[in-house]
């Protein structure tokens, strides 16, 4: 009897994997081009480059003017001799938001960069700053219209850039 189920286990299993492989080609058989009323089962949405309001990716997020990109740790010329890129152009919105991305991805520990961050959060110059949410997400602010995502540094060097920030935080907040 346990010998009858797992022949039946079996080809239950047999049946549901030819269905997944019969599926997948039959999928691949629409010629190219072909327009579908309704998208299949599974399909991802994509966006028109003409359109970029028909991007999934960004409904709900905020677009932030001047920005073009991100730079990253691999891009030529942007990081200094110690490794990390320059605070400098960052203003009191983009450390703020960066300090928040820094304690969320446990980057920063303790009261002095909570409370850094809020202090700068509080301050109505941040509260309208667009590079606020650009911080949110680690990009910092380069000056140039492309922020550097400092998630591409290794994690050593955005511990320490996170330590570098809320320095700057508590020189911008005083």
């Amino acid at each position: 009897m346990l010998k009858g189920r797992f022949v039946a286990f079996a080809v239950s299993c047999g049946l549901v994997v030819s269905g997944a492989a019969h599926a997948q080609s039959a999928a691949a058989q629409l010629p190219a081009g072909t327009t579908l009323s309704t998208p299949p089962a599974g399909s991802v949405p994509v966006a028109s480059p003409a359109d970029p309001a028909s991007n999934p990716a960004t409904r709900g997020t905020q677009i932030v003017k001047g920005v073009t990109g991100t730079t990253t740790a691999a891009t030529p010329g942007v990081l200094g001799e110690n490794g990390l890129p320059s605070l400098a152009s960052a203003n009191a919105g983009n450390v703020a938001g960066l300090l928040s991305y820094c304690i969320h991805k446990k980057l920063v520990y303790g009261t002095t960069s909570r409370s850094t961050a809020r202090a700068l959060a509080k301050r109505d110059d941040v509260k309208n700053d667009q590079f606020y949410s650009v911080g949110g997400q680690g990009l910092l602010e380069t000056g140039t219209s492309t922020p550097f995502d400092i998630s591409t540094l290794d994690r050593s060097k955005r511990v320490e850039l996170c330590s570098d920030l809320v320095k700057k935080g508590q020189s911008l907040s005083n």
